[in-house]
This record gives C-alpha cells, sequence and structure tokens, in this order.
C-alpha cells in the first residue's frame, strides 16, 4: 500500500514538474457586459491579475489570434486593468469543428465578390487565398460558395532584437518558455539571465527578456530579416553610400521606344483666341481677335514638354554610346479614345519598350496591351498607389508607393524609440484606416527596440483652423517636456502641413523637437526655410539633384545648348532623361533578360539610384530606392540612401 502511494505521489509530483503551466492557470471569469462596435457585438473584458491572453482566449472559447487581430496592443502584453474587445460571433468561430480558424477566416461568398475584392478585404495576396482553397476555378465562383481566407500574421517578429545596450538582446517570451530553456536555446547561464533581469522570478508570455550575449551587430540584424547584408561589389554615391555601377559604353543594336504624353497638340496650335473682356459705348461686349506671343505654351503642355527634352537629352547620349534608337512619340491628350484607336491600329506592335501613359485610365489601357505581348511598359508619373501593378509583370512603377514611403519612414521613427511619439493626421488626406495602417506599421518597427510598455505614441487627430481654433494648444498638450519629441506628420494637404509646422515650430522654446513627414513638405514654398532647419525636418524621396556633381553640370550644359534655358530643380526632364537612360541602356546591354530582373543593371544617374522589386509573384516591379533628407540647425541638409 505504501508503495503504491508513493508510486501515486511520484506521478503526481512528475506532471506538476513536467506542467509549470498548470501552477500559473488563473481562473477567468467571462464578462457579461456587451457592446455594439461599428455594427458588430463586443465582450468587454478587463484584465485582472496573473491573467494571460492565453487563458482569457480559453474563457471566451476563441482563438489567441482572434483576440490579437481586434486588439494589437495584446500583442506586447497585457496590463492590468486593460480593456480587450472580444467579438461574440467569435465564440461560434472557435466551436466549429473541422475548421483550422487559428489559421484561416471562413467566408461565404457574396454576389459581386471575387478573389481580388476578398484579397483587399482582407489584406491578403490573392495567391494565399488560392493556394488555401485547392481545386477551385477563381474565374467560376458560385454565390454562397464556402472560401478559407489565410488570417494575416500579426506575430511577425524575429527571435533576436537589436538594442543599442552593448552585449544584450532582447527575446519576447513564447509559450513554454522559460529560464531553463532561454538558457539552453542561447548558450548563456540562467545565472546570467537572472542577472539582467532583476525582479523578474519568472518570464511570463509575451514579456521581453534580456539576454547577455556576445553576438556581433551584424549577426543579429541577419537574424532579424533579409535582405539586410549583401555581398556586392562596392564603390561609393555622392553621400558617400557604397554602389557598383554598370558601364554603359560600346552599345549596339537597335531599340525602338514609343512615348506616350499627354503634349496637348491641338491645344498649342491655336495660336489666337477671342477677347470678350471689353465693352462699346453702349455697353455692348466686344470681342476682338488676339494673337497669341510666338513663346506662348499651353499651360498643362509645359511639364510634358519638359519631360520630352529630358528623354530627347537620353536618347542623345545613348546614340553617341553606338546604339541604334527608333523614338516615336504619341500625343494622348488624356483621350481614352484617342489611346484606343492607337492600339487598334496597331502603332505599338513594335516597340520594344513603352513609356508612359501619364494618367492611370491611360494607363490601364496600355498596361493590358503590353502583358499581352510582353512589351515592357514605364509608369514614369503615375499616382503613387501600387494597384495598377496587379497581374501586370512587365510594368514597371518609378514612383515609390505611398506603403513604401510609410514603410521607410516607419523603420527611421523606430530608431527615436526614445522620444515622446505625436502621429499628426488629417481627414482631409487621410481615412482613420490608413493612419491606422500607418500606425500599426511604427508599432511593428518599434517592438524590436524595445518593450511595448516603454513606448510613448500619441495621436492627434487635426483638420484645420476652421474647426479647431486652439491649434497650438492641441499639439501643445501631446508634447512633453521630459524627453524630446518627434512629431510625425501624417498628411500631404498643403494647408495642414504648413499650419502643424508653423504651430510646431512656435513651441520650440519650450520643448525639444523634431518632425518627419512625406515628400511634399520639401515642396512646401509658403514658409520661411528656417522652419526646416531649426525643426530638424526629415522626409524621404526617390530624388535628389546634387549641382555639385559632374554628371549633373554636364547635363544642365547640353540642356542649355539644345533648349536655351535651364530646368528648375522639379523640372521632369531630370527625370525622364534617368527612365530613358536607365531602360534603353538595360536592354541594350542585358536583352530581354533585363525584364525580368531589373537588379542586374546599375548604371550612373542623374538624380536616382532605381531599385526595382516586384510587389507580387505576377506582379510588376515597383521603385523602392529612397532617400533621407534630414535638414539640421547649421543650416546644412544631410543626404542618407536608406538601402532597399
Amino acid at each position: 500500500m505504501k508503495n503504491k502511494l508513493r508510486r501515486l505521489c511520484i506521478s503526481v509530483l512528475a506532471v506538476v514538474l513536467l506542467s509549470p503551466s498548470l501552477l500559473a492557470q488563473v481562473r477567468v471569469e467571462k464578462s457579461k457586459d456587451k457592446v455594439i462596435i461599428g455594427g458588430t457585438a463586443y465582450y468587454i473584458h478587463i484584465v485582472d491579475t496573473s491573467q494571460t491572453l492565453y487563458s482569457i482566449s480559453k474563457a471566451y472559447n476563441v482563438s489567441t489570434e482572434l483576440i490579437s487581430r481586434e486588439n494589437p496592443s495584446a500583442l506586447y502584453g497585457l496590463r492590468i486593468g486593460q480593456a480587450l474587445k472580444i467579438p461574440v460571433s467569435g465564440e461560434e468561430e472557435g466551436l466549429q469543428e473541422g475548421r483550422d480558424t487559428e489559421r484561416y477566416n471562413y467566408h461565404k461568398l457574396q454576389k459581386g465578390e471575387s478573389i481580388y475584392s476578398l484579397s483587399r478585404k482582407y489584406d491578403v495576396p490573392e495567391d494565399q487565398i488560392t493556394e488555401a482553397n485547392p481545386g477551385i476555378d477563381i474565374y467560376d465562383l458560385p454565390v454562397g460558395a464556402e472560401l478559407a481566407i489565410p488570417r494575416k500574421q500579426f506575430l511577425e517578429q524575429p527571435q533576436y532584437f537589436k538594442t543599442d545596450e552593448p552585449g544584450i538582446i532582447l527575446h519576447r517570451v513564447e509559450e513554454g518558455e522559460n529560464y531553463s530553456t532561454l538558457s539552453r536555446k542561447y548558450n548563456v547561464s540562467v545565472r546570467d539571465i537572472r542577472r539582467v533581469n532583476r525582479g523578474i522570478l519568472f518570464p511570463r508570455v509575451g514579456e521581453m527578456i534580456r539576454i547577455p550575449s556576445d553576438m556581433k551587430e551584424e549577426e543579429i540584424l541577419y537574424e532579424a530579416g533579409p535582405g539586410i547584408l549583401s555581398d556586392e561589389k562596392l564603390t561609393y554615391l555622392f553621400d558617400g553610400t557604397p554602389v557598383d555601377y554598370t558601364p554603359v559604353e560600346n552599345l549596339d543594336g537597335k531599340i525602338k521606344v514609343t512615348l506616350m504624353l499627354p503634349l496637348m497638340l491641338d491645344e498649342n496650335s491655336k495660336r489666337s483666341y477671342i477677347d470678350s473682356s471689353g465693352y462699346d459705348d453702349r455697353g455692348r461686349k466686344k470681342y476682338k481677335l488676339v494673337k497669341r506671343p510666338e513663346e506662348w505654351i499651353y499651360p498643362r503642355s509645359k511639364v510634358f514638354i519638359e519631360f520630352y527634352e529630358g528623354a530627347l537629352l537620353a536618347i542623345d547620349e545613348l546614340k553617341q554610346k553606338g546604339l541604334d534608337l527608333e523614338l516615336q512619340v504619341f500625343d494622348t491628350m488624356r483621350d481614352s479614345s484617342r489611346v484606343a484607336r492607337f492600339i487598334e491600329a496597331g502603332r505599338l506592335n513594335d516597340a520594344d519598350l513603352i513609356v508612359g501613359p501619364v494618367y492611370a485610365d491611360n494607363l490601364e489601357q496600355v498596361a493590358r496591351y503590353a502583358r499581352k505581348y510582353r512589351i515592357p511598359l514605364v509608369s514614369p508619373l503615375a499616382s503613387q498607389n501600387s494597384e495598377v501593378l496587379r497581374i501586370n509583370p512587365y510594368l514597371f512603377k518609378v514612383q515609390p508607393s505611398i506603403d513604401v514611403i510609410e514603410d521607410a519612414m516607419a523603420e527611421e521613427i523606430s530608431n527615436y524609440y526614445d522620444h515622446n511619439l505625436v502621429l499628426v493626421h488629417s481627414d482631409t488626406a487621410w481615412s482613420a484606416d490608413l493612419s491606422g495602417k500607418f500606425k500599426d506599421k511604427i508599432y511593428r518597427r518599434l517592438r524590436l527596440k524595445v518593450p511595448f510598455s516603454d513606448i510613448s505614441l500619441r495621436e492627434v487627430y487635426f483638420t484645420s483652423r476652421s474647426a479647431y481654433n486652439d491649434t497650438i494648444n492641441i499639439i501643445d498638450h501631446a508634447l512633453r517636456g521630459d524627453k524630446p519629441n518627434l512629431i510625425i506628420l501624417a498628411s500631404d494637404d498643403e494647408a495642414v502641413m504648413s499650419e502643424v509646422i508653423v504651430n510646431v515650430h512656435n513651441l520650440l522654446r519650450k520643448y525639444d523637437i523634431k518632425l518627419i513627414g512625406y515628400p511634399r513638405i520639401r515642396w512646401l514654398d509658403n514658409l520661411d526655410p528656417m522652419y526646416f532647419y531649426e525643426l530638424g525636418i526629415m522626409l524621404f524621396t526617390p530624388n535628389w539633384v546634387d549641382y555639385q556633381q559632374e554628371d549633373i553640370r554636364n547635363f544642365l550644359e547640353k540642356y542649355r545648348a539644345f533648349f536655351k534655358m535651364e530646368p528648375p530643380v522639379r523640372s521632369y526632364a531630370w527625370q525622364s532623361y534617368d527612365i530613358m537612360y536607365y531602360f534603353l541602356s538595360g536592354l541594350a546591354l542585358h536583352g530581354t533578360e533585363f525584364m525580368y530582373r531589373p537588379s542586374m543593371h546599375k548604371p550612373d544617374l542623374l538624380q536616382v539610384d532605381f531599385s526595382f522589386k516586384r510587389t507580387g509573384l505576377m506582379n510588376g516591379f515597383e521603385n523602392n530606392r529612397l532617400y533621407l533628407i534630414r535638414y539640421t540647425p547649421d543650416l546644412n541638409i544631410e543626404f542618407i540612401n536608406k538601402a532597399n
């Protein structure tokens, strides 16, 4: 009897020792409070002592991922008293048998919906939806069909986190981990881990633990994500950034390039107009024929004529290097029927490269044609939206999208993790949804640097002076005097940008402030330039003209010789020269392989350094190269070329 009792005690002890989580389980009482938010019913659960995401998910019979999706801050650890939204419908989702609700949403197809619309709705790539539903015909989906939609992954952080503290990396504790498992994982003694984590007796899931390590920074960065280390041969850009240039010399072969621009030639051909502004002695209107000056150009044509001029200079340069080039130019006039006639007449059939059209509706027409005949098509000045690249593998988008810009901004903002961050956004330029996505990107970068509890991010919803007569105090209340502040100006509305910058500048004597914003801040010409320098304004831009460079001086000399004038810094001539030079020399040197691997070509250009990447498996390429510009109080401008 004693032996049986002893064996029973040993068995119970073994279960307890092998399952420390049993000791940590805490009873979670299900909330009876329900609210309706945006048409969806939620329980409101108040986090109590020792409760974890896992224990709460079990109480409500929903997945931890579902709770995290509705409450993004829960990813960084729970706080006592924190209110969590838990969808009432989530209970049913968690109870459905035979479904992997941890990994998928299940959606019944409604009339008018498609794989594309579902990918937009759930923010999941189309190919992932197709892979999750093998055997379906994406072109013939019956209404009512149920599709598995892969859940967007929130827990994407790596195991290693870079910190500014020498010899220390951060680790976020996962289910089942303790000091012993971490000791084995990192080959560090339990005593050393406890020494740098005083006050933490038992690490909890989601908690950040400091790990002493002699790993080199390069090794930590490598673990943090792909694409950080490079084995390219190196030279240097004007700002000191290493890069390997492709020599463009001794070209041969023939290329036919088509340039499609809204030059508005019909409008420019009208060399006179009827002036009806005058009146005769009897008060009747006088109609007078007025001849236009010889130098007059239709206003909407000017910027595109500049683009054409830059293209001509690039073509002339490449011809001198031996390339046989044939250029045909079509005036699209932003007329869809006119573009359709060009296509139907076969005017694009033998093109080796198409640059343009400029406007999105015209571009979509030509993109369908270019995709069918596998002709590389360059979108030179399209909107910052990346949607045009979808299922267009031969399309190259020169202007980085807002997503690329915000990714770069979020990464830079994360370097200011010890600042008070103030996100200012405006309904005149951004919906709350877009502002929320940008904020999420910022949090994702910050969580790799510091624990969530150490992040200070305040949000200011700002419209205009007409709505708020006390603008300066609205921002003042969000600033802190005990630490430096970084204003994140998430609006590209000129009136809002100007007003915020002026008011923030007025607070400089009271606070330590820097400001980062979108590229259009650079062109605010209604502000005193001193605002930029004194606020240390930072912004990203895909191009920069450095007048000290020899190739810039050569370009200006040729431009003056050809066109008897000098292009302004905002002229499209700079961009068109680089576009033509890049794509024509790429095709000449590398042939059709260049269309599929543009990264193989890196010529020395005037004001850009293209870095094209596909936005999806069957999508086109988007330029990801951005320069960080930082204005400094000593009236200088720093240029930092961010590797993409």
